[in-house]
């Protein structure tokens, strides 16, 4: 047995468990509802309308009844009808419509709080992507409304069966043997489905690639280089090779699902109707132990119990199939972070100190950082300076604990960071990455980055003032209500780079916080802006400890204590006249900088 197959029939029912168990969380009245209506359904139109309205005319033809009681038993199947076609109207519509818009919210929810809960590394490896992606395909592929729905109607199903059987066995026993082909058919289902899963499996990094060529083309943020350079040669090729791919991995699995498909119909349908029928001619015309009347209602039965079989058996597979991929969300949900929290509460920050840290990211050789020590004490400012590459930004990663130490340690107070609780850990501090992003929410939002009412707002316009972007945010028509980006309101407000920055800044501002750390806060700012931004900040976080993140040095010369890093080793420590005076790597970058600015303030002059 493949693997692929072991997984279907080892997983098929535990997977359907699994999605019952959050259909019954997300909807529970409505599951019900779907399940009553499915068994009504087929119960009525396989053994009702198909097989007992068929005996009672024909009985009623052959003179075995009277008139009032065949008036009788079809005005109980019209009205069986009524009720039954009204049931399922008002649960496959309103009803299920509800249902789904609930069920793919709690399913979504599950999903987005893992892929917050998973460590930073993960979003760096095509691995987690796929992982992620294929988790998706419950949602998209629709799988989940299959399998609740294939599962209330096997059920219904099977309840029709044994009214056919036991119809069938007081007929004759032999006529059970039509049960054997859908059982044939179920097995080359299972084998097509094992091969279609691995197939789409196989094309997952394929659809990928077409899916990031669509946004790259769609998005704001590459349009510009898009219509500027070439690189949309590029796009394109990659979009030709991933089709091609896909084509390749297609033709590779296409021969096997055609022979499997082949086999399918023949145990599916040719034997069963040359079978049934064959064997109800034989007893009718060469055996003559057989009435018309029992032959029509016999044929009815035999043609209603193996079109059930075979739906069942196609419903078994598509349902291994959709479990299958239920089987790529579970396995995601079942992920656990690498980084982990512990049990302790952190108190208020009183210190935080590296102790021979070294860090490399994943299976890289090569260390970011190595053998970095210091401390910072409350109410510190720290600058935390040196050229690109230099291993400034993985130290805020290690701070606010997005990735472990790959050896020393990092203690928060005297104590290991790995033993606080994560969550309440990272809540100590505030936060303004270099690689900020602005959402499309309302301004206020994107300060708060929570939601917005009367009891946080007054937070958010003091935050805005702070961080120097209020002027621009008071001109638009909503002022702190805007919508920013454009991409669900035409109406949305457009921010500069530097009125983003400041926005971002705000958060900051907004929060409360025992440490900020600012990642590249004035990369975007012109040298004035940059200037009034840190006499903001250094206002705005008097007593507070900040660590401030720059290869450019403005924040440096104001600040108690000053980090120097060059290729993830801390070569020089102190204050802006200690350094300057040791004449080091913390120097020669100051002093080319001055010289840079000058420059730039005389052609301003000029």
């Amino acid at each position: 047995m493949s693997a692929v197959d072991f997984k279907a029939k080892a997983h098929i029912f535990k997977n359907t468990a699994f999605m019952l168990k959050c259909s019954f969380k997300s909807a529970p009245v409505a599951t019900i509802l779907i399940y009553l209506a499915y068994i009504a359904e087929n119960v009525y139109y396989a053994v009702v309308f198909n097989v007992m309205f068929l005996q009672t005319a024909i009985s009623i033809i052959e003179g075995n009844g009277t008139f009032k009681e065949f008036a009788t038993k079809i005005g109980l199947i019209i009205f069986g009808k009524i009720a039954v076609d009204l049931f399922s109207y008002i649960v496959f519509h309103p009803v299920r419509e509800k249902y789904e818009f609930k069920y793919e919210g709690y399913i979504n929810r599950m999903i987005f709080e893992k892929a917050q809960q998973v460590e930073l590394a993960c979003y760096e490896t095509p691995e987690f992507f796929d992982s992620y992606n294929r988790a998706t395909w419950v949602i998209e592929k629709g799988a989940y409304k299959r399998i609740i729905e294939g599962s209330a109607w096997t059920l219904g199903s099977i309840i029709s069966i044994i009214f056919l059987v036991i119809y069938l066995c007081q007929l004759d026993p032999l006529l059970l043997i039509i049960i054997v082909c859908p059982v044939i058919v179920m097995y080359f289902q299972v084998k097509r489905n094992g091969v279609e899963f691995a197939k789409e499996k196989e094309m997952t990094p394929f659809e990928r690639q077409k899916d990031y060529t669509k946004r790259t083309v769609l998005l704001k943020d590459f349009a510009k280089e898009i219509k500027t350079t070439d690189i949309f040669t590029v796009v394109k090729r990659r979009f030709r090779e991933a089709t091609e791919k896909n084509i390749q991995t297609i033709g590779k699995y296409g021969r096997k699902i055609a022979v499997l498909e082949m086999f399918t119909d023949f145990f599916g349908e040719v034997i069963p109707i040359a079978g049934g029928f064959g064997y109800g001619c034989y007893r009718l015309i060469v055996r003559q132990d057989l009435p018309i009347s029992d032959f029509s209602v016999l044929i009815s039965a035999i043609t209603n119990c193996r079109n059930k079989l075979n739906q069942l058996a196609r419903y078994f597979t598509m349902q291994q199939k959709q479990c299958l991929w239920v089987q790529n969300l579970r396995e995601f949900l079942a992920y656990e972070p690498k980084v982990a929290g512990g049990s302790i509460e952190p108190g208020e920050f009183e210190s935080l100190e590296f102790r021979n840290v070294s860090f490399r990211y994943g299976d890289n050789k090569k260390n970011t950082l190595t053998n970095v020590s210091f401390k910072i004490n409350k109410g510190e400012s720290i600058a935390v300076v040196g050229h690109n590459g230099a291993g400034k930004t993985t130290l805020s990663k290690l701070m606010m604990r997005l990735y472990d130490v790959s050896e020393g340690e990092i203690l928060y107070n005297g104590i290991n960071i790995k033993e606080y609780d994560l969550l309440k850990y990272r809540d100590k501090f505030a936060s303004v990455f270099q690689d900020y992003r602005i959402f499309a929410m309302t301004v206020a939002e994107n300060v708060l980055i929570e939601e917005v009412d009367e009891s946080n707002i007054e937070r958010a316009t003091k935050a805005l003032k702070q961080s120097g972007v209020y002027g621009k945010i008071e001109s638009l028509d909503k002022k702190e209500n805007t919508i920013l980006t454009r991409e669900f309101d035409e109406n949305g407000a457009l921010l500069s780079g530097g009125e983003s920055q400041k926005v971002t800044i705000a958060r900051m501002f907004a929060k409360k916080f025992d440490l900020a750390i600012l990642d590249e806060p004035s990369s975007a700012l012109d040298p004035v802006a940059e200037s009034k931004m840190y006499d903001s900040l250094m206002e705005g976080t008097k007593d507070k400890t900040v660590i401030y993140i720059s290869h450019r040095l403005s924040s440096a010369t104001r600040s108690d204590n000053i980090l120097v890093f060059d290729h993830g080793e801390l070569i020089e420590q102190g204050n802006h006249e200690e350094l300057m005076a040791l004449g080091g790597e913390y120097c020669n970058m100051f002093t080319l900088q001055a010289s840079g600015y000058r420059e730039e303030a005389d052609e301003n002059e000029a």
